[in-house]
């Protein structure tokens, strides 16, 4: 009972830790923030942060697992309710675009992260597991519309990367400059776009 309580403890303090250091990172920077930064915003202090974390890039790919739990809890919350593929598939691209308010400083950090890939060995599997996620979830919905005959045949692996790759490259487009176009009117104008492109014309 007593190595239980023990662990809910420790959870609870390595995911306290993580928040706080993503809201300093967020706010920081990859390069500029310190282990005391990171007590500070925690409220705990610096010996702890070094005895559940061995390094910053320990505390930094844990953010990035912390990150990617937070994306899928959103995304699972939604898609549970649905049964039909079109509507995952919506729902699927609805939680992406609303990221940038639900998860405003997210792609601030990865931003941050990405210039560490090409030489972090650690840091570059963890972003492309990110991605990888993000691929396979929309591939799964995909695979489940053909399935059902409501989505056309296509290549899986190729949609599912270009649809990742045209949410993902609006929203940084916005993140880095949020007056180049409308948010919410060109999120609403590219979900027609994708949905338009894979669904199964009614009479064939």
């Amino acid at each position: 009972m007593e190595d239980r309580k023990s662990n809910d403890i420790s959870q609870m303090r390595r995911s306290q830790l993580t928040k706080a250091a993503y809201k300093v990172v967020s706010r920081k920077g990859y390069y500029n923030f310190t282990i005391k930064d990171i007590a500070k915003e925690s409220g705990l202090s610096s010996g702890l942060v070094h005895y559940y974390f061995k390094d910053k890039q320990d505390l930094l790919l844990n953010v990035l697992k912390e990150i990617n739990l937070n994306i899928r809890s959103y995304l699972n919350k939604e898609l549970v309710k649905l049964e039909n593929p079109r509507d995952k598939l919506i729902a699927y691209i609805d939680q992406a675009f609303g990221l940038v308010d639900k998860e405003k400083e997210y792609f601030y950090v990865l931003i941050d992260f990405w210039t560490q890939v090409n030489h972090n060995p650690r840091m570059r599997q963890a972003n492309s597991r990110l991605l990888q996620s993000y691929r396979d979830e929309c591939a799964a919905i995909l695979k489940e519309g053909i399935s059902a005959g409501i989505f056309k045949e296509m290549d899986v692996a190729f949609t599912a990367t270009a649809i990742v790759s045209i949410i993902q490259g609006a929203i940084i487009q916005y993140v880095l400059d949020n007056k180049a176009f409308d948010y919410n009117h060109y999120a609403g104008k590219i979900k027609d776009y994708i949905i338009s492109i894979i669904m199964r014309e009614k009479n064939s």
